[in-house]
């Protein structure tokens, strides 16, 4: 439903500056031009509202858009679409050189902000800009200034002689826009850290299973525990030096009843690189959580379950949960590929418990040797997809183009789920 109401929000908006069109008092020579311009610069503030408070990661959000991963590209879209207006506004809008407004330095100081930072969200996935392409823990810093540049963007409409600030309702809802995007702006950089569900614990072991994956065995510092569903995520951070010290996500690997919570984590990028080579026993760490709603409970009776390289963390935790409750009451064929035999962890593992609940058969895939896994390979290996719910978590390109033929071959998209953890 979330993203629908996203999808409305430019629809409604289009419909409220129609219905309560500006006044023309005849002075002004472009005002066609200008009641667009403005609907356009009025909608890209309330995308980038939108965005803003998705990034609160209230929980209260969260089952409408079906887990926090699913808020954060939300997230993403609604700054993207907002972006992509900014361009179109300054085109549309005149601009009166002989007479320039107090507001006009203060737009072009907010448009130009918004435009590089969103150009650095996205500069991994252009391949002529990936040169300039920030590391994971210089973006994450540089991106909270989004909501300065949206303050300042505030302070532009206030001082430019606006044709909304003669319509009542559109300039209620751009005000109101404004009015929720920095209280959540503001909510996110200084209060949020005093009401997430925070736990205090410490680094019992860390596991180093191959060159690039390591296991951090977690254990509270106090009794109480992390409550969580098998399968969900957490943001954890270090009291140690360096990209350590700032809040990461991860999928839990262990199972809830666990007394020591465990992350299975992969070097690949600055942050995890770090944990990789450096963190030691007895680290202190903050856990803020538990997020996420990847659930085969939720699911039908036949399911297959799809993992490629790291994304396996959230089936360890699924299939580790099981010997902690009844057997398996799903029929599952779980599918965990990756490149080379020494990149899969905890094969004996998995094969193990798959050896002692009968529902669950393992198929252990190697893309160096057989090729990439395909939608049909899945579906010849299992028996056939009818009637079965997916679940996938692995590289988003894996799973996009996975998800693209299992519709082609009759699964219908509602039986498609899969947990993304690319927050960037």
């Amino acid at each position: 439903m979330g993203n629908r109401v996203i999808i409305a929000v430019p629809a409604v908006n289009l419909v409220l500056w129609l219905v309560f069109l500006p006044d023309d008092d005849g002075t002004r020579t472009n005002f066609a031009r200008q009641v667009t311009g403005e609907f356009v610069g009025s909608t890209m503030v309330l995308l980038f509202a939108t965005s803003l408070l998705l990034a609160t990661r209230a929980r209260w959000l969260e089952p409408h858009f079906g887990g926090l991963d699913k808020m954060y590209r939300a997230h993403k879209r609604a700054g993207l679409a907002g972006f992509l207006l900014i361009a179109v506004h300054f085109a549309l809008v005149p601009l009166n050189t002989a007479a320039v407004k107090p507001g006009t330095p203060a737009g072009m100081i907010a448009g130009v902000g918004i435009f590089v930072l969103v150009l650095l969200t996205v500069a991994p996935r252009i391949p002529v800009a990936r040169r300039f392409a920030l590391t994971y823990d210089r973006w994450r810093s540089s991106h909270r200034f989004i909501g300065v540049f949206f303050i300042v963007a505030l302070a532009h409409s206030l001082l430019v002689d606006a044709l909304v600030t003669t319509t009542v309702v559109p300039l209620a809802v751009l005000i109101a826009a404004y009015a929720i995007g920095i209280l959540s702006y503001l909510y996110t950089l200084l209060l949020a850290r005093f009401f997430r569900r925070t736990r205090r614990y410490v680094v019992q072991s860390v596991r180093r299973l191959n060159g690039t994956t390591v296991e951090v065995g977690l254990r509270p510092r106090k009794k109480k525990r992390m409550a969580f569903t098998a399968g969900q995520f957490l943001f954890v951070r270090f009291k140690s030096r360096g990209a350590l010290r700032r809040s990461h996500p991860f999928t839990i690997s262990s199972s809830p009843k666990e007394e020591v919570l465990r992350l299975t984590i992969k070097a690949s990028g600055d942050f995890t690189r770090q944990l990789y080579e450096s963190l030691a026993e007895g680290t202190r760490a903050t856990l803020v959580g538990c997020y996420g709603m990847f659930d085969y409970k939720r699911g039908g009776p036949r399911q297959i379950w799809v993992a490629g390289g790291i994304g396996v963390t959230p089936f360890l935790s699924w299939i580790r949960d099981l010997d902690h409750e009844d057997p398996l009451r799903h029929r599952v064929d779980f599918f965990y590929t990756v490149r080379h035999p020494a990149d899969a962890v905890f094969l004996e593992e998995i094969e193990d418990v798959a050896r002692r609940h009968p529902n669950l058969r393992a198929h252990i895939v190697y893309s160096s040797r057989g090729g990439s896994l395909t939608a049909e390979k899945i579906a010849a290996a299992s028996g056939g997809l009818s009637g079965a719910d997916v679940y996938m978590c692995g590289p988003s390109k894996m799973t996009a183009t996975l998800a693209r033929r299992f519709r082609r071959i009759g699964v219908p998209s509602a039986s498609i789920h899969y947990e993304e953890f690319n927050f960037r």
